[in-house]
């Protein structure tokens, strides 16, 4: 499960929510930070996700990044930075 939390399209500036596969529950614990980068590494969506190191992880990248927006990377934040899946 993952949610994204800012959409930052604009300039960098957080214009909103929206996410494509999240349902509010309770025994979901979306713990692990993530963003979403286009092909000139601009970073346009950053999100929660319940898993970081599985394929399950690529999941907000494939279903709302590369078609939807044009994303080409998923970053997930681990032990303080950023990397690339």
């Amino acid at each position: 499960m993952w949610k994204i939390t800012d959409d930052l399209i604009e300039n960098g500036k957080k214009v909103g929510t929206s996410s494509c596969d999240f349902i509010e529950a309770k025994n979901i614990k979306l713990k692990h930070r993530f963003r979403l980068l286009d092909v000139d590494g601009e970073v346009y969506y950053e999100g929660l996700s319940d898993d970081c190191d599985s394929q399950r992880a690529f999941a907000p990248l494939d279903d709302f990044g590369c078609g939807y927006a044009g994303c080409s990377e998923i970053h997930y934040l681990t032990n303080g930075a950023w990397s690339p899946l």
